[in-house]
């Protein structure tokens, strides 16, 4: 399975398993489109809002890349 992931501001964060995925707005490829779209019209405010609600609610963590 393929890990989806966002980058914002140099960190890469993945989409956690939490996601329940029982509706379209539920699942992680239209959370990922969501992100796109906000970075398509530089919305970067709900952007940062929507990394920080779902880091803290368990939807998303940081990833880290060993150099």
């Amino acid at each position: 399975m393929v890990q989806l992931t966002v980058t914002f501001k140099g960190k890469t964060y993945a989409f956690t398993d939490k996601w329940e995925e029982t509706s379209l707005n539920d699942s992680k490829e239209f959370q990922l489109e969501q992100f796109k779209y906000l970075e398509e019209i530089k919305d970067y405010v709900t952007f940062e809002n929507r990394i920080n609600n779902q880091i803290k609610f368990g939807y998303l963590k940081e990833i880290s890349y060993i150099k």
